[in-house]
């Protein structure tokens, strides 16, 4: 089986491609599942990448968790 790093991910938020902070890893069923921080915009998203046991294909997906608010009050 091919291991190696994900394919090019766009964030769900702004659009940037490139490289992300990577903040925790975790399997999840068939999915190795990376939490990433955009560097761009700071949103949060979860990219779940894997062999689907149904078609037996490479599958991925993003999954937005929330976008860092600017904290403070204006």
């Amino acid at each position: 089986m091919k291991r190696g790093r994900r394919s090019m991910v766009k964030c769900p938020y702004c659009g940037f491609e490139g490289e992300f902070k990577s903040l925790k890893t975790w399997r999840f069923r068939f999915y190795d599942v990376e939490k990433l921080e955009c560097p761009n915009c700071r949103g949060i998203f979860n990219h779940y990448h894997g062999l689907s046991p149904k078609s037996n294909k490479m599958s991925e997906f993003v999954i937005r968790i929330k976008p860092k608010t600017s904290g403070g009050v204006a």
